[in-house]
């Protein structure tokens, strides 16, 4: 008797649950599927919805940043290990603008003129356009994005030269930046 209850209850609340509509997710991780190949470097974040209202959304995202060590012919050979975090808007469907920010530690190694290593404090700004395309009921996402970047502080700052030549000293400089995010709700 005890088991025909149980398994009364079991089916009963199996079906109300499965009658349930599908509740949107509020968090994913994601990571860079073009970085590890260009520039070189892993991102990975893990993200929040904060707030929705029919297309329009507002996520937020947490991570780490790793730049592997690799050699640049105007500074030496360069690696960057920061936590990552920004903030993401949606414009209309998956159309969105990205704000996002690394801090961290900046190695320096051998510098091309000075041969001195330089560690810093850096901070890197950087913001984004893309548009995200969902598939597989929206349990995935791929998020295809452009944008711009730029070291903005740099407590330990060594010099980065124009070209090869190593004659004209130019600094930091803002730069173009892709980035192919695939993501994954849960």
């Amino acid at each position: 008797m005890l088991a025909v209850s149980l398994a009364l209850v079991a089916a009963t609340t199996t079906t109300v649950a499965a009658q349930e509509a599908p509740r949107e997710s509020r968090y994913a991780v994601e990571t860079d599927a073009l970085w590890p190949f260009f520039p070189g470097a892993f991102r990975g974040h893990f993200v929040v919805n904060l707030w929705q209202k029919g297309n329009l959304r507002g996520d937020a995202y947490v991570g780490a940043n790793v730049d592997f060590p690799r050699n640049r012919d105007t500074e030496g050979r360069f690696a960057d290990y920061s936590v990552a975090s920004g903030y993401r808007q949606y414009l209309w469907k998956g159309l969105h603008a990205e704000f996002s920010q690394t801090t961290g530690l900046g190695v320096l190694e051998n510098h091309v003129t000075t041969r001195r290593t330089y560690r810093s404090f850096d901070w890197l700004m950087s913001g984004y356009v893309g548009y995200r395309f969902e598939f597989a009921k929206k349990r995935y996402y791929v998020l295809p994005q452009f944008g711009v970047a730029s070291v903005v502080y740099k407590s330990n700052p060594w010099p980065i030269f124009e070209d090869k030549t190593l004659t004209k000293e130019v600094g930091e400089q803002a730069f173009p930046l892709g980035s192919l995010r695939i993501g994954v709700n849960f």
